[in-house]
């Protein structure tokens, strides 16, 4: 039986130790980060090591232990013509021809355009070949706080269908373009319970810095500076999927 996801908001689902054993290291942390500042604002930073860290490694390692075969909640921002069809199928990762071909459809049959060729000849003045758009390719990305669904990063998803390669391509072919796709489908956050580690590629790094920048806000010692962009490089199936929400669903106050 998988153990309940661990959500960053949410301290009460953080595995126990991670709080019992860190929350006394905490006072220490805070100044090897001071130090560490400090230091990095110095001259001194071209002739010598930093300052030792020890207390903020023994954390890290704690968290990286607890965490090992943990669950973790992430947000992802979008806007959705059915809600229910991410509950049956998940989120698929970006195929950028799928999804213009998508586009393409779902804008003919709201009747702003008068054929498919007037929508390819816009789509036309794109070039999609380039890293602006296929590099978003066989990706879900998604944030682990959600603090970051309303600090304006996300406005984007919400206000644009088809995800962030769409609205550029909109953006850069045409007014009408950007127009039709803002007028798909609403917003919504589907939130998902993904492997701790294993499938972001980016937690092995980010996810113990971030659970320590929490820890020291929560305690008043220092605002959170900490955070990263969960980027998932498969399918998040059905099973992973919590819930679909309006983006103004209470649950998502940050």
């Amino acid at each position: 039986m998988l153990s309940p996801p661990v959500d960053l908001d949410r301290e009460l689902s953080w595995p126990a130790g991670i709080i019992t054993e860190i929350t006394p290291l905490l006072p220490s942390i805070l100044a090897e980060r001071e130090a560490t500042l400090a230091f990095d604002l110095s001259g001194d930073r071209w002739f010598s090591s930093g300052p030792p860290t020890s207390s903020t490694k023994a954390a890290h390692k704690i968290i990286n232990q607890e965490m090992a075969d943990r669950r973790l909640r992430v947000f992802h921002a979008t806007r959705l013509l059915d809600f229910d069809a991410v509950r049956r199928e998940g989120l698929r990762p970006l195929d950028l021809e799928h999804q213009i071909n998508t586009m393409r459809k779902l804008l003919l049959a709201t009747g702003q355009f008068v054929s498919l060729s007037e929508i390819d000849e816009l789509i036309a003045m794109v070039d999609i070949e380039g890293d602006l758009f296929c590099g978003r390719e066989g990706q879900v990305w998604a944030t682990p706080l959600r603090r970051f669904l309303h600090d304006g990063g996300s406005d984007v998803f919400f206000k644009h269908w088809g995800g962030e390669a769409i609205q550029r391509l909109a953006a850069m072919a045409s007014p009408e373009l950007e127009v039709g796709i803002q007028s798909l489908g609403a917003p919504a956050v589907v939130t998902a319970s993904i492997p701790a580690f294993g499938c972001c590629s980016f937690s092995d790094w980010r996810l113990a810095p971030t659970m320590v920048g929490l820890m020291l806000e929560r305690a008043s010692l220092e605002r959170s500076r900490e955070a990263w962009d969960v980027l998932v490089k498969q399918a998040i199936p059905a099973e992973w999927i919590e819930s679909v929400l309006p983006k103004d669903d209470v649950t998502l106050a940050g």
